[in-house]
């Protein structure tokens, strides 16, 4: 399991060199065939004759189609296409090595005539498609799709020495491009072994060779020989070791009331009348349903009668729901805590993206509320039901359909009441882990998900009752979820907190509200600014000793990392 994901793993790429492009026009005289034609004198063929006097013209429909057949392999990085007047507004380019599969490669959706030039990632195909998917109108005529000349260029595979693909313990490295040769790829924290790089080359008679890193923290390096031995590239992966790092808790350690400043009691229902599920209780702010003692929070269910002041609804129970107001993406989250007994209790400890539109959440109140659930992403780390001897979790999101669908697993766990248990999760843009005691028992790919991909905010609370409490206990009084600890964690790259900074680098204001500026004693060449997963958030060139950076970034802790001839400096930076 890699705890960084492809996504966020490659922090900061550098171009090396780049092999030579032939700048011929290698579609010039080959086979085409196309889907249509308007007429005898506007043949396929007519569109790479290299005469921008005549042209392929088809039907007058959608959609459309040509296709050149360069009549072998070659790493094709641009197109450019010359349109009549009868171009088109939407259109796909689509390569392929057989004819049959194609992958979209550029996709033109405000098509204006005139030439097209599209350049995209060098990719090994032998076919090529323009996609007519919307004609233009002509003075309230739809005629057909019309180009003059159809250009392809690229290079013979003999001579590609590129790569295609890089995988890194049998995951391609997504960000992959066969002209970017220098990545940095984070390891997940405790990591023992160095990671196994596989390499695709472009051309398959091509070769390379693989040199490993020679410890956990070093450099791979991968060596491509074109099939005629006349190129060569050199690709590198440098591998960097992390660590957790502690990023934001509430350890309890206080007597009193919650603290404010970092909880926020959610006291009235969305709709201003009852909660969802069909939960029987009311929450509140006052400190018999949550106060601290002792080293811990405790969060109390009562049975009482009770009238919420902003509904004036009446209940016949209590109790508390809070919501952190510290939200986060990506990292661990662990919460040390003793559950209820009674039948009846629902307790939870959850995360709901910090976007849900949700009357009286804090998020919400700080303007943030924008997107009905469950499009915001809900992640139950721990929940428990009329059984008492099981812990569930569940990740709740949309279909396809833009439905509500969920998955759901269970772990058996005793004397949740009178045993500290630590519930877990970890979250990376790759999976999310959900953990009782170090032991895994739901996973997630979010590889496919979007909606776990936004910061989540934490959520401590006993329900009573419901679709998942089940009928309460006639002779409940209290039942109390009692909590040691909540702490959130990122990933650190290890080295950034070994480096010597060799260079005096001054850079404040320190907090910040997003306007940074930066003197430095020797020239700089490179500023980077990532997030504590190792993300890389803003990239900025500059040969001087000072600059000022705005930027766009949500309130948090940041590292800026300063480059420049023979030196590395990075900082901490605070943005409010």
């Amino acid at each position: 399991m890699k705890i960084m994901s492809n996504k966020k793993k490659m922090l900061y790429v550098f171009v090396l060199f780049a092999l030579t492009v032939s700048a011929q026009n290698i579609a010039l005289q080959k086979t085409v065939s196309v889907s249509s034609t308007e007429s005898a004198t506007h043949p396929g063929n007519l569109a790479v004759d290299g005469d921008m006097t005549t042209r392929w013209a088809s039907d007058r429909s959608d959609p459309q189609f040509i296709v050149i057949d360069l009549g072998e392999k070659y790493t094709i990085d641009r197109v450019v296409i010359f349109w009549e007047a009868a171009f088109s507004v939407h259109y796909q380019l689509q390569l392929s090595n057989n004819g049959q599969q194609w992958d979209t490669v550029a996709t033109v959706t405000n098509g204006d005539g005139g030439n097209d030039t599209l350049t995209f990632t060098p990719q090994l195909a032998r076919y090529v498609r323009m996609y007519g998917l919307q004609r233009t109108t002509i003075g309230g005529v739809q005629y057909g799709y019309s180009i003059y000349e159809f250009e392809v260029y690229g290079s013979s595979a003999a001579d590609n020495a590129n790569l295609v693909g890089l995988s890194i313990d049998g995951i391609p490295l997504t960000g992959f491009s066969s002209t970017q040769y220098a990545y940095d790829y984070m390891l997940e924290p405790e990591e023992t072994s160095i990671p196994i790089v596989t390499a695709t080359t472009a051309n398959s008679a091509a070769t390379y060779t693989i040199d490993n890193a020679p410890s956990l923290s070093g450099t791979t390096t991968i060596t491509v020989t074109s099939a005629d031995g006349t190129q060569t590239a050199v690709y590198s992966i440098q591998f960097i070791e992390t660590s957790y790092t502690l990023v934001w808790s509430d350890e309890f350690n206080y007597t009193g009331p919650v603290d404010d400043l970092k909880w926020h009691h959610q006291t009235y229902p969305p709709d201003y009348n009852s909660w969802f599920n069909g939960e029987e209780q009311h929450y509140t702010d006052r400190e018999e349903n949550s106060s601290v003692s002792n080293g811990s929070l405790k969060i109390t269910a009562l049975k009482e009668t009770y009238q919420d002041p902003t509904s004036q609804t009446t209940k016949s129970y209590t109790a508390a729901r809070l919501n952190s107001k510290y939200a986060f993406q990506y990292g661990r989250m662990e919460v040390r805590a003793k559950l209820p007994s009674q039948q009846g209790t629902w307790p939870a400890i959850w995360t709901l993206g910090k976007n849900i539109n949700e009357n009286g959440a804090y998020w919400q109140t700080q303007g943030f509320g924008d997107t009905n659930w469950p499009f915001c992403g809900e992640i139950d780390i721990m929940e428990q039901d009329s059984n008492k001897s099981i812990t569930s979790g569940a990740f709740h999101f949309p279909d396809a359909n833009g439905n509500h669908t969920y998955t759901t697993n269970h772990i058996t766990v005793s004397d949740t009441e009178g045993t500290w248990h630590t519930y877990a999760m970890e979250w990376t843009a790759e999976t999310i882990k959900l953990m009782v005691d170090g032991t895994v028992f739901h996973t997630l790919d979010n590889t496919v998900n979007p909606y776990f991909d936004n910061e989540h905010f934490i959520l401590l609370n006993i329900a009573m009752g419901g679709n998942l409490g089940g009928t309460i206990d006639p002779n409940f009084s209290s039942g109390v979820m009692e909590i040691d600890y909540v702490r959130v964690f990122q990933i650190q790259p290890l080295s950034w907190q070994s480096i010597q900074v060799s260079a005096e680098v001054d850079l404040f204001p320190n907090p910040s509200r997003g306007q940074v500026h930066i003197n430095s004693t020797k020239e700089l060449e490179l500023i980077t600014v990532y997030d504590l997963t190792g993300r890389l958030l803003f990239k900025h060139p500059i040969h001087g000793y000072s600059t000022t950076l705005n930027l766009t970034l949500s309130s948090g802790l940041y590292v800026v990392k300063l480059e420049g001839n023979n030196f590395i400096a990075t900082r901490k930076l605070i943005i409010r």
